[in-house]
C-alpha cells in the first residue's frame, strides 16, 4: 500500500510518500518540498489570504504529483503554520474548499511526541532528550526508561526569528545579538530536563541541514549522524563569522536554506548546550515518519 503524506509546515510544504508493509515497515519511496515560508505570511497573528492561498497551491501542486502515479488524496497535517495562529478554523475551511482535503492540525505536544516516535525508528532512544526546530516552533521532548516524561512546544523556529530579527539576507553583527536575545528569553519559558542527558536527537529540517555542514567541515563520513556539543559549537563559531568561507559551507550545504541557517544554528547551539553533554544524533526519521506510524498505521516503535 502507499501512503502519501503533506506536511504543511511553517518554512516548508513537504511531500512524502511511503510504501507500507503488512508488518508495519515502510521505505520511503519519493520525497518533495516547496520552501513556501508560511509564518512570513503571519500579521496580527492571522495567516494573511495570500498565505492560506500559498497553502492551496502547494497542496494543489502535490495534488497533481500524484495524479501521475495514479495515486487519491494525500493525507494532509499542519503544525505550528496553521497552529499558532488566531484563524486556524477559517484557514483549514479554505483550504478544504480549494483542495477537497481535510488539515489534521496537531498540537504542539503531539508535534513532540510524533518526533520522538520517529526518531525510535532510526535509534533506540530509552532515556534522553528530543528537540525539533522547524520554521516556526520548538519541540522539546525528554524520555526515561522508554516513556514520555514532558512534551512542549515552544512559539519560535528558525524562519520566525529570520523575520523578527533580519532585516536583509545576512545577518548583521547587531541582528545576531538580537537573535541570541530571542533565543535567551523563548527558553526561559521553557521545560528542561533537570540535569543535561547524555543522547539528544535533533529532528527536523534545521537539524538535518546543520549535519550536512558539519560533515563537509569536519571531513566526516557521508553516512555520519552523530556530533558532539564541542562540534556544533565550533561549528557555530565558524558560520557565525559569515565569511567567505561559511558562506561556501552554507550555498553548498543547504542553499535553499541561506536565510534561516544561521538563526536555526543558533537556536540549536543553544539547545544541544542546555541538554546535552555526550552525544547529539539527528535523525532521519521526524513528525511524517511518527505521524505515518502513529496516527495512519497505529504501529508502536
Amino acid at each position: 500500500m502507499k501512503i502519501a503524506i503533506v506536511d504543511l509546515g511553517s518554512n516548508t510544504i513537504r511531500l512524502s510518500v511511503y510504501h507500507t508493509l503488512p508488518d508495519g515497515r515502510f521505505e520511503l519511496l519519493f520525497s518533495e518540498k516547496e520552501m513556501a515560508g508560511l509564518v512570513s505570511y503571519v500579521h496580527g497573528g492571522r495567516l494573511s489570504p495570500e498565505g492560506i492561498q500559498r497553502a492551496c497551491t502547494g497542496i494543489r501542486d502535490f495534488q497533481g504529483l500524484l495524479r501521475q502515479f495514479d495515486m487519491g488524496a494525500p493525507h494532509v497535517f499542519a503544525t505550528a503554520s496553521l497552529r499558532n495562529i488566531r484563524n486556524t478554523e477559517e484557514a483549514v475551511a479554505q483550504i478544504r474548499e480549494a483542495t477537497g482535503v481535510e488539515v489534521d492540525v496537531i498540537s504542539g505536544e503531539l508535534e513532540a511526541k510524533l518526533g520522538y516516535y520517529g526518531t525510535r525508528l532510526a535509534t533506540n532512544l530509552r532515556d534522553g532528550a528530543v528537540f525539533d526546530i522547524g520554521g516556526g516552533s520548538t519541540e522539546i521532548l525528554e524520555v526515561r526508561g522508554g516513556e514520555i516524561r514532558k512534551a512542549q512546544s515552544l512559539p519560535i523556529g528558525s524562519l520566525a526569528l529570520f523575520n523578527t530579527c533580519v532585516d536583509g539576507l545576512w545577518p548583521k553583527k547587531k541582528e545576531l545579538k538580537k537573535i541570541r536575545t530571542a533565543v535567551v528569553s523563548a527558553l526561559k519559558e521553557a521545560w528542561l530536563p533537570e540535569q543535561r542527558v547524555e543522547k539528544v536527537c535533533g529532528v527536523g529540517g534545521t537539524a538535518r541541514a546543520v549535519l550536512k555542514i558539519a560533515n563537509a567541515w569536519y571531513e566526516k563520513p557521508a553516512g555520519n549522524r552523530s556530533l558532539t556539543p564541542a562540534e556544533v559549537r565550533r561549528l557555530t563559531r565558524l558560520l557565525l563569522e559569515r565569511d567567505h568561507q561559511a558562506r561556501k559551507l552554507i550555498l553548498r550545504s543547504c542553499p535553499d536554506r541561506v536565510h534561516t541557517i544561521l538563526p536555526g544554528m543558533m537556536l540549536m547551539n543553544t539547545l544541544t548546550e542546555k541538554l546535552c553533554c555526550g552525544e547529539l544524533y539527528i535523525s532521519p526519521y521526524g513528525v511524517r515518519e511518527g505521524y505515518l506510524c502513529h496516527k495512519l498505521l497505529n504501529a508502536g516503535t
